[in-house]
């Protein structure tokens, strides 16, 4: 039997399973919905594939069919908490698939949840509604299946007066794809203390990820050999350790095991009378030397502001910006010295089943005249502002509109050998736009109607890509 029939027989059962007794204190969420994706040429606009979960096929037109059901039980009297739920998809395009985006379980007591499977779990501090997308975990790629054991949100410290509040996490993933670096792991973790006063509140702390273990191909005539994975190579993960003993690669020695991809983030939140201001910051870090801030331009920033009224024409606004040109470079060599995303060892680089994790507009794949040479990520060097705005026009209108500009500059491999070709002659130059729409079109059968458009203008994609989205979505819950 084909293996897209085992799938939608497990979703069957996972919804019977997640069925809650009608005498039980628990809310069950679902829905489904059917899609029609398509372009006037062959390539569909960044915005209509960009953070979709990896559901979107760039290339000619999809249509998708997503289907959801979550389980949550609440106000349980031993004080444990039961919640799960799967997300999937089935696509027709030039890649059929059928897919589990989500298929979790978890078990919650007190402020802290464990939970298992696959599932959505961006990391940072940006706003999850507008962002161009995080630089650590956006919703770019297909999540990639862990265990995952933190606090459920910000905990109050004890005897703080509720002022002082941590947020904390801790996980171990499983990459599922083909890549370079058979089956290796993800680690992840990440702490935030927040100061609340009144309308004021900081929040400032450090996330990092690891891709680490595997087995390497070897080089020419050498066998297959494992990396390190031993318990004491994931100490070495957990504290950004250099690499011992056997089968080592140099640079897992001279800078710590894996693959890491990390930052500093800081927020500061302000609220008004009817709105709520916010600004962030996050520090990109990729090795040692860019924890003392040899790169501080590197990263992204933001800025926004939340109205109190959720149904305005304008209900949020947010302004972003990426830099990425320096990447450790020193005075006189190669910008992008970091290669970021891409890793000598770990050679599919930060991606998940073709995606980058991180912010998709740091590139998988060739595009325009970057390649990337002997790497997957072809543009990574990047300067960009991006801008979006959502409102609630009436009860039933919903819309989100996102703009973004970009200066793409390749990789350190487009600037050649001395003397290096200068970043200016590289420069290529990319708007993208996006315009979605939601109507609601039945208030008591939870059927909504969804519509996008999306422009792409510019020489980074070789010229204007045109595509829309048309579809149609039922909702409804349990009290």
């Amino acid at each position: 039997m084909p293996e897209r029939y085992y799938l939608i027989l497990g979703i069957g059962i996972v919804t019977f399973l997640l069925l809650p007794p009608a005498e039980s204190m628990a809310q069950l969420r679902y829905g489904v919905s059917s899609s029609v994706y398509a372009a006037e040429e062959d390539q569909l606009p960044f915005w209509l594939y960009a953070n979709t979960d990896g559901m979107v096929e760039p290339s000619g037109s999809n249509f998708i069919n997503r289907f959801y059901t979550y389980f949550s039980e609440q106000d349980s009297s031993d004080g444990l908490d039961f919640a799960g739920g799967f997300d999937a998809f089935a696509r027709l395009s030039d890649y059929d698939t059928l897919v589990f985006t989500e298929l979790f379980a978890d078990l919650r007591y007190g402020g802290l949840t464990i939970r298992g499977g696959r599932f959505y779990d961006p990391m940072g501090l940006h706003d999850r509604d507008l962002s161009m997308g995080s630089m650590l975990v956006s919703r770019n790629a297909i999540p990639v299946p862990k265990i995952r054991v933190g606090t459920s949100n910000f905990v109050s410290v004890p005897r703080s007066g509720d002022h002082l509040q941590f947020k904390a996490m801790i996980s171990h993933g499983w990459f599922t794809d083909e890549r370079y670096i058979e089956n290796p792991y993800l680690h992840q973790k990440f702490f935030y203390l927040r100061y609340k006063h009144r309308r004021f509140d900081l929040t400032a702390g450090a996330a990092h990820n690891t891709v680490w273990g595997g087995i390497h191909p070897g080089v020419g005539n050498q066998a297959p050999y494992e990396l390190p994975s031993s318990f004491s190579d994931y100490l070495d993960v957990v504290l950004g350790q250099s690499a011992s003993g056997n089968n080592v690669p140099w640079n897992e020695i001279s800078n710590s095991v894996g693959n890491s991809v990390a930052a500093y983030e800081a927020k500061v939140g302000v609220n008004f009378n009817h709105f709520r201001l916010q600004a962030y910051r996050l520090f990109y870090l990729e090795d040692k030397v860019a924890l003392s801030f040899r790169s501080p331009w590197d990263g992204m920033w933001g800025a926004g502001v939340t109205f109190d009224d959720s149904e305005g024409w304008v209900t949020k606004v947010l302004w972003e910006h990426l830099n990425t040109k320096r990447q450790n470079a020193w005075i006189n060599t190669p910008w992008g010295r970091t290669n970021y995303y891409n890793n000598g060892v770990y050679r599919s680089g930060w991606s998940h089943e073709g995606r980058v994790l991180g912010n998709p507009l740091i590139i998988n794949g060739p595009v325009s005249d970057f390649d990337g040479g002997t790497y997957p990520i072809s543009n990574n060097i990047i300067i960009a502002h991006h801008v979006g705005i959502q409102g609630r026009p009436g009860d039933r209108l919903f819309y989100k509109a996102l703009l973004t500009y970009s200066r793409n500059y390749g990789t350190n491999v487009d600037q050649g050998e001395r003397p290096y070709t200068p970043l200016d002659e590289l420069r290529v130059d990319e708007y993208s736009s996006l315009l979605r729409l939601k109507y609601r079109a039945s208030r008591g059968y939870g059927v909504s109607l969804i519509g996008s458009l999306a422009l792409d203008l510019g020489a980074l994609y070789e010229g204007r890509r045109l595509g829309f989205q048309v579809g149609v979505a039922w909702e409804g819950k349990t009290q």
